[in-house]
């Protein structure tokens, strides 16, 4: 078992002081999350190789205690996305596959897709797993996109749209990835796509997860996500060449002013990702899985 995030007291509300947020990315780990001391940024190294030559399907999580912020700060990998907590020391390490960077980079393509027809490449560009920090934690997407020209009172640091991509075992750890950049964002991050990726048959879930306007109207800010979209794709195991399906067959949308935060100037419209191009991102996760 994970060894609880003790120093800080779980609340039962998102609202603004609260780092419900930060604490639920730590206790949403799967139980198979492998755990070790942080002691230097070597041996973050050697136990990462370690685990690297053991099977990973999709994705594994590492979580490192004792975590100097300078071990944190210097520490970097582009074969796995990272998350420290300053304040307990604590330092998830995801480590992903061809499977895991096959929804992510599909993902994005199809998006850099719509952008391009619009004539809009040159106003906002995905920054990957660049490395954002909130209040108390320093976290990665898997894929993001940012502003070319930053918008007055709105922080730049922040993307405006984000995908985490995880296994159907981390699903929880998926919606608290979600909430951290909603919430830590005070909702500058508009967005989040997650991607629930079965590890053993041909199945992807997909999901958008917004906050909710009705708990940011109210006086005291709550930051409560919902799932304002649910697609699945699926396909027959063991028949690579079988028609995909996908429930609902509808597309995959984000909204023209969730990722350039203005409103569309016709022609300007929203994003869609149509259920075959769903098809086509899930059939080169299952190619990379061997599906």
């Amino acid at each position: 078992m994970l060894p609880m995030l003790t120093t800080m007291a779980l609340h039962s509300d998102m609202s603004d002081d609260s780092d419900s947020p930060d604490i639920e990315c730590f206790e949403a780990l799967p139980v198979d999350t492998f755990q070790a001391i942080g002691s230097s940024i070597s041996a973050i190294r050697r136990l990462i190789k370690q685990q690297q030559k053991l099977p990973i399907n999709v994705i594994k999580y590492l979580c490192f205690t004792n975590v100097q912020p300078s071990v944190a700060e210097h520490f970097s990998s582009a074969s796995n996305r990272q998350m420290f907590h300053h304040g307990t020391r604590y330092m998830i390490i995801k480590l992903v596959t061809g499977a895991h960077d096959a929804a992510s980079r599909g993902l994005c393509g199809e998006v850099r897709d719509v952008i391009r027809d619009m004539g809009l490449d040159d106003s906002i560009y995905a920054v990957g797993s660049k490395t954002v920090r909130g209040r108390y934690c320093s976290k990665q997407a898997d894929e993001s996109w940012v502003l070319e020209t930053p918008i007055p009172g709105r922080d730049a640091k922040w993307p405006t749209v984000v995908v985490e991509v995880g296994v159907s075992e981390s699903y929880r750890k998926l919606k608290a990835d979600a909430l951290w950049w909603l919430a830590n964002s005070k909702g500058h991050v508009k967005l989040v796509i997650i991607v629930s990726i079965n590890r053993t048959t041909p199945e992807i879930k997909f999901e958008t997860v917004i906050l909710d306007p009705v708990a940011l109207r109210n006086q005291r800010r709550r930051y409560i996500p919902i799932i304002r979209q649910s697609i699945t794709t699926s396909r027959q195991p063991g028949q690579p060449n079988a028609q995909i399906t996908v429930s609902p067959a509808v597309a995959l949308t984000v909204e023209f002013e969730e990722l350039f935060c203005r409103q569309p100037v016709p022609p300007e419209h929203s994003i869609e990702i149509l259920p075959s191009r769903l098809g086509r991102v899930s059939r080169s996760v299952w190619a990379e899985q061997g599906l």
